[in-house]
């Protein structure tokens, strides 16, 4: 009852004596019918988004939030995601059979999503895509270009010199190829895939922005180039979304950083971030270094909302209510993050 009171008073001087009319009855359902009926474009939700503006964030997947409407708890992350008129799947979770659970329980068809985008390879982010392709097999799937997933990449073979006289039969290819575009063909082979490696934008307002962790990722040279073998970090996508009041930024798991993900995203797209939501992974970080982050996140790179989930861990999250305040919004399984055009 108070909160729409308070939206009330700040509805145009013309509601004023409807108002006084309305505080005088006892029933909240007249109250409701004014809010809902006779000043819908005068009334704000309290993140600043229009009544009735459907863009969001919904979690589909993550080992924290209600569990009150059918879904189930599970390591790994997906959000749905409602802009402009588009939906866009973000992950897919550990298990194929719990999106579906969960996407079910929630009332969302993904046989009618418009655009899916996988941050990563690791499987709790990735397994679930398995049941959005049985019902939406002609979707398309924004993929990092990562090796590991089937992205091609260009290898070349040193070719031996004439005068060493090998026989064709011996060499590669006969000796006819020096280089070749290697690509495995991947989990997702039938599926319609497009590679990223530079960010794009995929619909109106819609990007996807790639980045690679340096901390982890697969052998990429061997002794004796050097004294101890490089990493390939992990390439990841995150998915930007361009509103009226800055960017909306989704992250898997910030495995290049998360300040790393958002200083590109501003970059690229010139825009502050509105909105700051997913997963963060700083499970094995200090309090300290986590509150430093926060502040860094909110007083230095001018983040005004942040939604972590999924792997930014209950210390992160506790540390970020704290320093964001208001604009901090909860985002555990079964959740709604609203968000303007």
């Amino acid at each position: 009852m108070a909160v729409f009171q308070e939206s009330l008073r700040s509805a145009p001087a013309r509601a004023a004596p409807l108002l006084r009319s309305i505080r005088r009855t006892s029933g909240d359902c007249v109250l409701l019918l004014f809010v809902v009926f006779l000043a819908p474009n005068s009334l704000q939700a309290l993140d600043g988004t229009p009544a009735g503006f459907r863009n969001r964030i919904r979690n589909l997947y993550d080992a924290f939030g209600y569990g009150k409407r059918g879904t189930s708890l599970d390591w790994g992350y997906s959000a749905f995601v409602e802009f402009n008129g588009k939906t866009i799947l973000f992950d897919s979770g550990s298990r194929a059979d719990l999106l579906a659970q969960n996407a079910k329980a929630l009332g969302i068809d993904l046989a009618k999503v418009d655009i899916a985008v996988l941050s990563h390879r690791h499987a709790d982010h990735a397994s679930g895509f398995d049941y959005l392709l049985k019902v939406n097999p002609n979707v398309t799937l924004y993929l990092p270009s990562d090796r590991g997933l089937g992205a091609p990449e260009h290898w070349t073979f040193d070719k031996p010199p004439e005068s060493a006289r090998i026989p064709p039969e011996e060499m590669y290819w006969g000796g006819k190829k020096t280089s070749i575009a290697y690509k495995s063909s991947g989990r997702f082979w039938n599926a319609r895939v497009e590679w990223v490696n530079a960010a794009r934008e995929v619909a109106p307002g819609v990007f996807v922005i790639p980045t690679t962790g340096s901390m982890m990722g697969d052998f990429s040279k061997y002794p004796p180039n050097e004294k101890r073998p490089d990493l390939i970090g992990i390439p990841e996508l995150s998915l930007a979304l361009k509103t009226s009041k800055g960017m909306v930024l989704l992250v898997g798991c910030a495995h290049s950083t998360i300040e790393r993900i958002v200083i590109e995203a501003m970059s690229l797209l010139k825009t502050d971030v509105e909105l700051l939501a997913g997963g963060f992974h700083l499970l094995p970080y200090s309090s300290e270094e986590i509150t430093a982050l926060a502040q860094k996140l909110k007083a230095d790179l001018a983040v005004r909302r942040i939604a972590p989930a999924h792997c930014s861990g209950v210390q992160a999250m506790q540390i970020f209510k704290k320093v964001f305040g208001e604009g901090y919004s909860y985002a555990g399984l079964e959740s709604e993050v609203f968000f303007g055009p």
